[in-house]
């Protein structure tokens, strides 16, 4: 069975789709009471305390040649646009994040051809093309058009899409073989310990401390566990199982979910949205499909 139509690569996309995209309301839960670096800090921290006995066995399961590839999946995958899009979030909207996260696959399937010389087919650009477009009318209809920006502070979610689209890359090409759930833990634990030292400079442990804010640290709680841990270990696994680009199309589906979110918190789905759905659907099936029709050129 090809790896892009075997049922537990989708079921794993499944999950990193319901995950990631209720990720979102778990940030807006957890801003309440902390500051975007503050829930960026707490966050990574949090998986780092978790992850840690997985470290320790990683450290003899990994190779000492792969630790560099492992310091930059932590750094490139979790770390920098941990705090990008957090420090976006301060001056620009979430739409526009939202829109701007839908560059993944993009950044992803040109470092791979320009950095690693993987093959592209034309369809694949087709389905990063109509998956971008769909992102962009999925979150365009539900905002109506207000989108909040500083060309700034625009800037650095495109830099964390970039760093997702490196990770990616040096996932697939240097960690292909590695343990997934020993290679996240480790990952965590080089850019946790930075993370713990600029919590240590913020207000959070004294907001913790102070017990009157429990719900919101619960949300990054759960947010550090899933959103965090779980689901970077289960994104490495599916991109060792396949390729770059399959594991990168989950972005085109993260915001369909956020819209599922707003649907079940009294929202009206409006037609704007459903042609982004179904573009995104679109998009994803050419990203994914090994073939199709009248596309099968690529390029080297």
């Amino acid at each position: 069975m090809d790896s892009h139509h075997n049922p537990l690569n989708w079921f794993i996309i499944f999950l990193l789709t319901i995950i990631w995209g209720s990720s979102y309301l778990l940030i807006k839960k957890g801003l309440v009471a902390f500051s975007p670096v503050e829930l960026a800090s707490l966050r990574i921290s949090i998986s780092f305390l978790v992850s840690l006995p997985f470290a320790i066995i990683a450290l003899r399961k990994i190779s000492r040649e792969k630790y560099l590839s492992v310091l930059q999946i932590g750094f490139f995958g979790s770390g920098a646009p941990g705090f990008l899009f957090a420090l976006s979030m301060t001056k620009s909207s979430s739409a526009v994040n939202g829109i701007l996260n839908s560059l993944s696959p993009l950044w992803t399937l040109l470092i791979g051809y320009y950095l690693y010389k993987v093959q592209i087919s034309s369809q694949k650009i087709v389905g990063v093309i109509i998956g971008f477009l769909g992102a962009v009318v999925l979150v365009f209809g539900k905002t109506g058009g207000d989108f909040q920006m500083e060309v700034l502070y625009t800037a650095l979610p495109v830099a964390a899409t970039f760093c997702y689209g490196l990770s990616t890359n040096i996932t697939k090409q240097k960690l292909q073989n590695e343990n997934s759930l020993y290679t996240t833990s480790l990952a965590m634990a080089f850019v946790g310990l930075p993370a713990f030292i600029i919590l240590m400079f913020t207000d959070a442990p004294a907001k913790i401390y102070s017990g009157t804010i429990w719900l919101p640290f619960m949300y990054v709680m759960i947010l550090s566990l899933f959103g965090t841990l779980i689901a970077w270990a289960l994104y490495y696994k599916l991109i060792q199982r396949t390729d770059a680009l399959f594991g990168a199309s989950v972005t085109y589906l993260i915001p369909v979910v956020a819209v599922g979110w707003g649907l079940f918190d009294g929202e009206v789905l409006s037609m704007m949205q459903l042609a982004g759905m179904l573009l995104i659907l679109g998009g994803v099936y050419f990203t994914t499909s090994p073939k199709a029709i009248g596309l099968s050129k690529s390029f080297k």
